[in-house]
């Protein structure tokens, strides 16, 4: 080996030791996954086919401004800005998304305002906007009254308010619902459709549609994980480390939300209201 002859190992290359790139946090990891599925900024199934379908339920234009919260990271506000010219008042109280919406929006410059909001004392500036759309907002752990009376008091009078929200649908959760409320970072169950409707109603909106979104997720959600493992199949090789892990807590958490949808344990309305003038 090292002798006369033999053959002599290589030796090693000076320099700088090689740096081990760093494992993304179980956060981060998921965010990507779901931009693959759902498009860059998106949270919810749809992407941006579906946020803007939602936003053109309002009367939007350039003149009007929108309060637009919940599960967004930035997919949603970009879309509708640059669709309905409005101006945006996004509310995001989530650190994490906040981050990821924050390179969407600068191409938006003045159009699109982030701010913060606190779900445990929701408040935005009073009187300011003409509508608003509202994704999820609930599972950030706020109290339907409270939320509904913080719309209400943002609006202008007639302002409209489109609502996405996942609710309890009366029937028995099943042993993982525990998992489930986990893997979506909710500390309580979802309220139940008829909470969020007296509250909606106590604040002074008056109710015109209630629509059931779940199979409309359920299907989007289904197309996207399809086209996921289809283009993951087709790669080189599969990911590893924190991503794979990361892939795998995402499909758990969209799998338990199918079966809960399936068994009408929880259900993904849509309601459109005005303010009472």
């Amino acid at each position: 080996m090292g002798g006369a002859g033999g053959t002599r190992p290589p030796s090693p290359k000076r320099g700088r030791p090689r740096r081990e790139a760093a494992p993304a946090a179980p956060g981060l990891a998921r965010a990507a996954w779901e931009d693959r599925l759902w498009g860059p900024g998106f949270t919810l199934p749809g992407g941006e086919a579906e946020a803007l379908r939602l936003a053109q339920l309002l009367p939007l234009s350039p003149a009007t401004t929108l309060l637009l919260f919940g599960q967004d990271a930035g997919g949603a506000a970009q879309a509708i800005a640059r669709q309905s010219r409005a101006w945006l008042a996004v509310h995001q109280h989530d650190p994490a998304l906040a981050a990821r919406m924050a390179p969407l929006l600068r191409p938006l410059g003045k159009r699109a305002a982030l701010q913060g909001w606190d779900p445990a004392a929701p408040a935005f500036r009073a009187g300011f906007h003409h509508h608003a759309l509202a994704l999820e907002p609930l599972r950030a752990g706020a109290a339907p009254a409270a939320l509904a009376g913080a719309v209400a008091a943002a609006l202008k009078p007639n302002g409209q308010l489109v609502l996405v929200e996942t609710v309890a649908a009366g029937a028995p959760p099943g042993p993982r619902f525990g998992r489930w409320l986990a893997l979506e970072d909710r500390a309580a169950p979802p309220p139940g459709q008829a909470a969020v409707e007296a509250a909606l109603l106590a604040a002074g909106f008056t109710l015109h549609v209630t629509e059931s979104l779940g199979g409309r997720q359920d299907a989007a959600a289904t197309e996207a994980w399809a086209r996921l493992l289809a283009g993951l199949r087709g790669a080189a090789r599969p990911a590893a480390g924190a991503a794979a892990a990361a892939l795998v807590t995402e499909a758990e958490a969209w799998l338990l939300r199918h079966r809960l949808l399936e068994s009408g344990a929880i259900a993904v309305l849509r309601w459109h209201a005005s303010l009472r003038s």
